[in-house]
């Protein structure tokens, strides 16, 4: 006999998502939350995609249908109104992060921002004190601190096994604008917004660094853009401003010291993430274009002859994050972490949790921003730069 399926008697809640943008990462986050209900054997609420908001309306229907969206339209400001939608999902580019999101927060509504916070200090404290006031959930997300083998990093950490921290070593590089022929459109941090590298993925390494090691004091920065003019695919020459390579210098407030690094001309590189924590007790490294493997090296070690780091598969179910429906030595993909990013906040809103320490608000946002501005800063005049928050 057929029967349908009442969801109001559910012991999950539902809870309305309306997300602003539908480019790559308005897909990515739309497919998280189609994946939420049967990644997790209880989840706190199941995600109903209300609406979902872009500015072409023929691309934006296209994508909604396909995930199964219930309204579209092309003013946000329609989608912040809609008393259904509990949550609001800013996926826009870099430079429309804040009036959104600022408006979402004044009308209640729980808001999660893709990275960077916004395209200045000012703007990012602006959006950091409305999220505040507003008392609503906010998270930024960066999904990296999600990955199984992220959080089990850190619960080592956490448990003192390496010890003193010593340092940190973290890159995140990639290839796409190494070639000085490749037209303007296709070289993300030169193009549309111009955020340049360290906005765009810098921000994923130093907040990185500061998930695992805690809060950074100082910075010697250096900033730099190899290829200052491109081709727009009209032929029309563009000059270039956006950064294209950058590291930095930096002196955490335990006394930790590391180095971090961006860039998007790194020849052969597609998208790695990668670092390195050595301690007094034990070292860890990880490689995000090898996600589901923690490098472990504890000094513990029984046999003296052996000790050196050990490539752990983290896919266990007694290792944290781990999907119901894939046994251990199934790899997850990129793509869940922000599955485990947007349940998080999910989890959140329903049972009202703290978003931190886990997951990164809008305080961690404007901090970061603060520090890639001090990089900025201190590349232009060549000092050190003491971090003020």
């Amino acid at each position: 006999m057929m029967r349908e399926l009442d969801y109001a008697k559910l012991n999950n809640p539902c809870i309305g998502i309306g997300v602003v943008g539908y480019g790559f990462m308005g897909k990515v986050h739309s497919n998280a939350y189609l994946k939420i209900p049967y990644t997790y054997q209880e989840p706190a609420a199941y995600p109903l995609l209300i609406s979902m908001c872009g500015r072409n309306e023929k691309a934006v229907i296209d994508t909604a249908r396909r995930f199964g969206y219930q309204h579209v339209c092309t003013d946000w400001k329609e989608l912040i109104e809609d008393p259904s939608v509990q949550i609001v999902d800013n996926c826009t580019p870099d430079s429309m992060h804040a009036e959104p999101s600022i408006a979402a927060v004044r009308a209640e509504k729980h808001v999660i921002c893709e990275k960077p916070l916004a395209m200045t200090v000012a703007e990012a404290k602006e959006m950091r004190d409305e999220a505040c006031n507003a008392g609503v959930k906010h998270m930024l997300c960066h999904n990296y601190r999600f990955m199984p083998a992220v959080r089990l990093a850190k619960k080592l950490i956490e448990e003192g096994e390496l010890g003193r921290i010593y340092q940190f070593r973290g890159v995140y590089l990639q290839e796409v604008g190494h070639e000085p022929s490749e037209v303007l459109e296709n070289v993300w941090y030169a193009a549309g917004t111009r955020s340049g590298v360290l906005l765009g993925i810098g921000s994923h390494i130093i907040d990185m660094a500061r998930f695992l090691l805690g809060e950074m004091e100082a910075v010697a920065g250096m900033v730099r853009t190899f290829n200052t003019s491109r081709k727009d695919s009209s032929g029309k020459t563009e000059s270039v401003t956006a950064d294209e390579v950058n590291g930095a210098l930096v002196e955490f407030t335990s006394g930790a010291v590391g180095t971090i690094e961006s860039a998007g001309v790194s020849t052969g590189r597609k998208n790695q993430l990668s670092w390195e924590i050595n301690g007094s007790k034990g070292s860890l490294r990880f490689d995000l274009e090898d996600l589901n493997h923690l490098h472990v090296c504890l000094d513990k070690t029984a046999v003296q002859d052996v000790r050196g780091f050990t490539n752990i598969s983290v896919t266990d179910f007694s290792h944290p994050l781990q999907s119901m429906i894939l046994p251990p030595g199934h790899n997850t993909g990129w793509e869940y972490g922000h599955v485990h990013a947007l349940n998080h906040f999910i989890e959140c809103v329903a049972a009202d949790r703290d978003v931190a320490p886990y997951g990164a608000t809008f305080e961690d946002g404007y901090r970061i921003q603060v520090i890639m501005d001090a990089i900025v800063q201190s590349s232009s005049d060549g000092k050190k730069r003491e971090l003020l928050f």
